[in-house]
């Protein structure tokens, strides 16, 4: 064996402790533990609900939230601009769910900051009612016992912030079964990695809770305006409080059926660059996990050799075996050619990391921003003191 196939022997089998570690960790996270028990009254939750356009699935995410099975809670619905076309469906909305949870329709017209989930929060604070607080991204849909699920993990006492894994819905596109797939097969099996390996001090922001007391221990809003991976930092701001961060064994799902091959691939990479300036040593670290590039990579070492190609025959099972648990934990639909697709994901996402030490500008929506060191970003227009244009939608 030569020194390359050596050591492309060395990397598939740290690879491969990984892939057997994540198979052991969503066992443990999803099998055995158990989300808190529900209850149908509680301390009075808001949830905040940020919103801009009006997508296919808009309706059914926000009805998700107006039908729960608690009380008492109130919905703020967050919006930017006074025309935006989903404000005619969340007065429909407001009209329809008379005898339901209260409802608030909030302007939020000023820019407080890069972040404009962030800005919108920040508006819509002082419309809270309650002191339990939910954060959930406009494409989120829940089932009936959400709140009651995380009211009930945020009444230990010292619990500060909960979020929720997620899974993605109904995919129509490449990009869609590309996104569904990264869910399954790599970013819920490193989130229950992380959860046992080195603890929980990170939020998923598709879904989060937080007592407002957490929230004022963490700084606030605020502090986060120009944070591009608001989640991440609000997880560590309210941890770095003294308070427990936790991820329940409870999925939400998120509806996103259109997704352009273009734009998961920008997503993926704003996702990759946020998260190695967040976590550099951790993100380092996860250059390790691609189990499929390495046994191809000795594959070529080793010549294609009988026992190479059976190494690349056996990594491919094992990716499948890691991915096919997750969707069943997660509940997800099983993607379409998946067979065929989870081969192109993995080099994807091997050339997404590697791509993503070579530069720190990202695509966020319409605009390009840079990320700096500590993870906030800066505006392109005061990059170098020029404008760099704009991107698409990531």
């Amino acid at each position: 064996m030569g020194l390359s196939a050596f050591l492309f022997l060395l990397l598939l089998i740290g690879a491969w402790g990984y892939q057997l570690l994540a198979l052991v960790s969503l066992w443990r996270f999803f099998g055995l533990a158990a989300a808190p028990p529900p209850g149908t009254e509680g301390p009075g939750v808001t949830v905040f609900k940020p919103l801009k356009g009006l997508a296919a699935d808009t309706r059914e995410c926000l009805t998700s939230f107006l039908t729960q099975r608690y009380r008492p809670y109130q919905v703020l619905f967050g919006v930017q601009d006074p025309a935006d076309p989903v404000l005619p469906l969340l007065r429909e909305l407001q009209q329809a769910q008379a005898a339901g949870p209260e409802i608030d329709i909030v302007l939020c017209p000023e820019a407080l900051g890069l972040n404009p989930k962030i800005s919108s929060l920040r508006q819509m604070e002082a419309r809270a009612r309650y002191d339990l607080l939910v954060i959930a991204d406009a494409d989120v849909k829940v089932t009936p016992d959400f709140l009651s699920r995380v009211a009930a993990a945020l009444r230990e006492p010292q619990v500060g912030l909960v979020s929720c894994p997620y899974r993605s819905g109904a995919a129509q596109t490449l990009g869609a079964r590309l996104e569904a797939l990264t869910i399954a097969a790599d970013f819920i099996p490193s989130v229950a990695t992380a959860h046992y390996v080195e603890g929980i001090r990170f939020a998923l922001g598709a879904a989060m809770a937080l007592s407002r007391r957490a929230l004022q221990a963490s700084g606030g809003f605020a502090p986060l305006a120009d944070f591009l991976a608001d989640d991440y930092q609000l997880g560590w701001r309210v941890a770095a409080a003294g308070l427990q961060v936790k991820i329940l064994p409870f999925v939400v799902e998120t509806l996103n059926p259109d997704l352009s091959l273009k734009d998961y691939l920008l997503h993926q990479l704003r996702w990759a660059r946020t998260y190695r300036v967040c976590r550099p040593k951790g993100y380092l670290a996860y250059g390790i996990t691609h189990a499929l590039v390495y046994s191809l990579a000795l594959g070529w070492g080793a010549n294609a050799a009988p026992w190479a190609l059976g190494l690349i025959a056996a990594t491919l099972a094992l990716r499948e075996i890691v991915a096919s648990l997750a969707r069943y934990f997660l509940g997800s639909e099983p993607t379409g050619g998946n067979f065929l697709l989870l081969p192109l994901k993995d080099l994807l996402s091997f050339m997404l990391w590697a791509l993503s030490f070579l530069g720190d500008r990202v695509t966020w929506g319409d605009k390009t921003y840079q990320v700096t060191p500590e993870g906030k970003l800066l505006a392109a227009d005061k990059v170098n003191g020029e404008n760099i244009g704009d991107g698409g939608k990531g």
